[in-house]
């Protein structure tokens, strides 16, 4: 269910939704001892580290959407949408894809993150940590992390949903959203255009990424993944946040898909 979560990352440039909220800001750790070489998942022939992982998530909270380290589900949608990420571009590469604009425009994309992070570099003085691993070594995955959604903006317009899909979709939202305490209008109060506008291209970008994952070969090492969740602030276990997640957080989150490691 929390996959949304990830695709709210990963389709940022491809789908807005409709209630979408910024996540916590803080560093990570790593308390479990995990080794930066240590495989968390294969895609196909390529083996995603703990270190890719946890720079996945430096790049999010500076480029993208911060998101709390010691949060479970968060952390580990970061891998799921790392995961998706690796079958786009797998998909891409065995497509021949290119653009030539994208190729432009990527210096240009690369010199605003530059200037973002000299930009910010004042309010993450409690995270140098942070900032330091990004700054020396971000281009490359950040050049991925583009390649990838530019790859699945040109693809997801295409994909074919049905009216039963986007008025699914928005019942499965709904459910969630009242859960998280916040009444949405019925479905047949939304208009024709925020269906067309803002449901649908969600829909599409779904279902676009399950029918990649479903063709694609993947190996999450549950043993290492759960070694590192298991090693999160006590605090969270505490405060109870999993029984009891802030509404923003339900929000973002939901919308109702299943699992993407699961299809």
């Amino acid at each position: 269910m929390f996959s949304r979560l990830k695709n709210l990352c990963f389709y940022s440039a491809a789908a807005a939704l409709l209630f979408v909220a910024g996540w916590a800001c803080s560093k990570y750790s790593n308390p479990a001892g995990i080794s930066d070489d240590t495989v968390v998942a294969v895609v196909g022939d390529h083996s995603i580290t703990f270190k890719d992982w946890m720079r996945q998530m430096d790049l999010l909270r500076v480029f993208a959407t911060p998101i709390d380290p010691d949060n479970k589900d968060q952390v580990k949608a970061v891998l799921d949408s790392l995961v998706d990420q690796e079958v786009v571009l797998e998909a891409a590469q065995k497509d021949n894809y290119s653009d030539a604009a994208f190729d432009e425009g990527l210096k240009k994309k690369l010199l605003e993150a530059d200037l973002k992070l000299k930009d910010i570099k004042d309010k993450l003085e409690k995270d140098m940590q942070t900032l330091q691993r990004i700054e020396k070594n971000y281009q490359d995955p950040y050049k991925k992390m583009l390649l990838a959604r530019q790859y699945a903006n040109s693809k997801v317009s295409g994909v074919i949903v049905t009216d039963k899909d986007i008025r699914d979709w928005y019942d499965d939202y709904s459910v969630q959203a009242r859960q998280a305490g916040q009444a949405l209008p019925p479905y047949s109060k939304i208009t024709e255009k925020i269906k067309d506008e803002k449901i649908k291209p969600s829909v599409q970008a779904e279902k676009f990424i399950k029918d990649l994952t479903a063709a694609t070969k993947i190996d999450k090492k549950t043993d290492v993944i759960d070694k590192y969740l298991a090693s999160l602030s006590i605090s969270e276990k505490m405060l109870g946040s999993d029984d009891a997640a802030s509404p923003a957080m339900d929000n973002s989150k939901g919308a109702g898909q299943k699992d993407s490691s699961n299809p």
